[in-house]
């Protein structure tokens, strides 16, 4: 699949006042929810595009330095305090600020599709919210929410929400999941369409997004909590009509070229307060690993460096922007993630929410843990290689663009176009002679030997385009299980949360006070 099939509606982006053209135009401090104007046409794709652009700017910046697939360009300070581990709390604001936007503009537009009785629209706001609560609680842990969003005279007035444990949110959160998956119905005509930035009101797309996101959350709840996770898990699997996300399913929210339609991270790397500074190199932790495998997606997700020779990616040690070589001779993310700072092509990266290759790898660990029950269904291996070829489908397009551009010339043999093919020449070893050891599945190994290839997999797979993630995953699994703590690091282990924002101390009565970026959230056992 191309990444680039769906490119946001004019009218839509205009809706949401340019809000995905970059994060500051999100004006949380209006409330467009209570409007008389609001409708649910205006609601939705406003939401939508507040998760984007936080999952898309704050979200992949944090977890692609912390997951080690980009580091500091020594030519650039922006991001330094992420390579130290020292960013202090108000450099979270702007993500929090805005998911908890989100999550209320999915209230709103619940209760005002309640109203109209859109009930499909009643279930995009319920799995929505959802899904941006658990970016919530998987950042910060404990968070407020049985009683958030209850800001407003008609709410409550409560202007201080006690924070609820982890544990409590998820339980919140598959609960929500739930009902929404109570309302879907896909010949429903009243179901959004071009309003809906994600799947044009696809309800069956819809039904199979809320499915996985149960899926990764039992998996993310699997190490502390086993016997809910367990039982939730074989309860999904044995549950007639159940379906994942597959290939063409990808959740994201597309972007074009327009001044208004700007891929978020482009956006704010080549705002004015930056100035198309590169701020963002590729970090050799991950580079090395894909050069040793013979990796083909490297050119997909970086940029070949002129200065080391032809063809070649090359990263810089994490944390290591004090390097007196110059950052020429680093590869950059690519346009692709939209990583380039000085490129236009970088505007047209999507910004993914759950991805096929995700969905399948989240499957693979269930059937390795044998947790699927009586349900038949594919092996653990097939859906491992399933998972390597879905993120080979997705970036079809840009591997075909490498294969033409790069490899050809790299390797002196012509290969054939596409995702497929070049799937096939990575799982055979037809760059490296021999296939890579990431792609030898131990078919016959323990659930730990599995789950270390499956994990690291997955993070090969979300290489700049679902950093949090992958961030995320390594917390919760401890794989990759070869990151290395950046050279600049001030901690000694690599971060395991965001900090609270100062805005909570000064605002909330109910804080309970900071938290370091050491300790670690409530299902991280690693």
């Amino acid at each position: 699949m191309s990444i680039n099939k769906k490119v946001i509606i004019t009218v839509a982006i205009g809706l949401a006042l340019g809000a995905a053209s970059c994060r500051k135009f999100l004006n949380v401090n209006q409330n467009p929810n209570v409007s008389a104007t609001a409708t649910v046409q205006t609601l939705l794709p406003a939401a939508e595009l507040y998760v984007a652009s936080t999952v898309g700017v704050d979200l992949e910046i944090n977890g692609s330095f912390w997951a080690q697939y980009w580091t500091q360009d020594p030519g650039a300070s922006q991001y330094r305090v992420l390579d130290q581990y020292a960013p202090n709390p108000d450099y979270f604001s702007t993500p929090w600020t805005n998911l908890y936007a989100a999550a209320e503009n999915f209230k709103q537009l619940y209760a005002l599709a309640d109203t109209l009785h859109k009930k499909q629209y009643m279930a995009i706001a319920l799995v929505m919210k959802a899904y941006t609560f658990q970016l919530i609680t998987d950042a910060w842990g404990d968070a407020p929410y049985t009683q958030a969003l209850n800001g407003q005279f008609a709410d409550s007035n409560i202007t201080s929400p006690k924070y609820d444990a982890q544990k409590t949110i998820y339980n919140g959160i598959l609960v929500n999941i739930d009902s929404a998956l109570h309302l879907m119905n896909t010949a429903d005509a009243a179901a959004p369409g071009s309003d809906d930035l994600v799947y044009g009101g696809n309800m069956a797309k819809w039904e199979k997004f809320a499915y996985t996101l149960k899926l990764r959350i039992y998996m993310r709840m699997s190490a502390i909590d086993p016997v809910t996770a367990q039982a939730g898990i074989t309860k999904l699997y044995n549950t007639s009509g159940v379906t994942f996300i597959g290939n063409g399913d990808d959740a994201f929210v597309g972007f074009g070229y327009s001044t208004t339609n700007k891929s978020p991270l482009y956006a704010e790397e080549s705002s004015t307060a930056l100035s198309g500074i590169q701020n963002l190199v590729g970090s050799s932790t991950c580079i090395d690993s894909m050069n040793s495998n013979g990796d083909p997606r490297m050119y997909v997700f970086y940029e070949a460096t002129s200065a080391s020779g032809g063809g070649t990616v090359a990263g810089l040690t994490q944390g290591d922007y004090g390097s007196t070589t110059l950052s020429t001779g680093f590869s950059i993310p690519s346009t692709y993630v939209a990583g380039d700072a000085n490129n236009t092509a970088s505007t047209n990266a999507p910004v993914n929410l759950i991805t096929s290759a995700e969905s399948y790898f989240l499957q693979a660990e269930v059937v390795a843990k044998g947790w699927q029950g009586a349900s038949s269904g594919k092996s653990d291996d097939s859906l491992f290689y399933y998972g390597i070829m879905a993120s080979f489908n997705y970036y079809s397009t840009a591997l075909t663009a490498a294969y033409d551009n790069t490899l050809a010339g790299v390797y002196g043999v012509a290969f054939p176009l596409g995702g497929i093919s070049a799937y096939n020449d990575y799982i055979t070893g037809q760059f490296n002679g021999a296939p890579g050891y990431w792609t030898v599945y131990p078919t016959t190994g323990t659930f730990a030997q599995k789950q270390r290839f499956i994990i690291t997999q997955k993070w090969f797979a979300m290489c700049g385009n679902q950093g949090f993630e992958a961030w995320c995953e390594q917390r919760r699994t401890g794989y990759p299980d070869f990151l290395v703590v950046s050279k600049h690091g001030t901690a000694g282990t690599i971060p395991k949360r965001f900090l609270y924002p100062t805005s909570e101390s000064t605002r909330n009565a109910n804080f309970p006070g900071e938290v370091l970026l050491t300790v670690k959230t409530w299902w991280d056992l690693f």
